[in-house]
């Protein structure tokens, strides 16, 4: 399995493992130019992807992890080792991504690659016709 950098022509292959949530051509090619996004790929067939940046903290910079897709354990382990190694790359100390505890294997791949599960929870407010909606998934997940 390989772990590339994707651009804006990727976006199929992005699509097929986004899953129920694909992602717009904007957002493709914004992460696409952070340098801490990852596609992977076995052969031709696409197996997961990260959609990461690094975001100035006043003190510190952090890599967040906005969102890892990924068909499977190796998949979701692969991709979280090529985010950490690009920030490593770029002089970034700081690796974080927000967890919904129902993704059990998002959480034992976070483990093995080195990770500290928190104890801090996100709270999150849409506002506009989404928030009027209830919508409260998809912020940094």
């Amino acid at each position: 399995m390989r772990f590339r950098p994707f651009s804006e022509l990727d976006l199929d292959l992005l699509n097929r493992v986004a899953g129920n949530r694909p992602l717009s051509r904007g957002a493709v090619r914004f992460f696409a130019r952070t340098g801490h996004s990852f596609l992977a790929e076995e052969g031709e067939e696409p197996k997961g992807f990260a959609l990461a940046q690094a975001v100035w903290q006043g003190e510190a910079t952090t890599v967040l992890v906005n969102r890892v897709e990924g068909q499977d354990q190796a998949t979701l382990e692969g991709l979280l080792a090529a985010v950490v190694k690009s920030a490593y790359d770029a002089g970034v100390y700081e690796v974080a991504l927000h967890l919904d505890p129902s993704r059990e294997a998002l959480k034992r791949a976070l483990e093995a690659q080195g990770f500290h599960i928190g104890p801090l929870v996100l709270a999150v407010r849409i506002l506009g016709s989404r928030g009027a909606r209830g919508e409260a998934r998809g912020v940094l997940e």
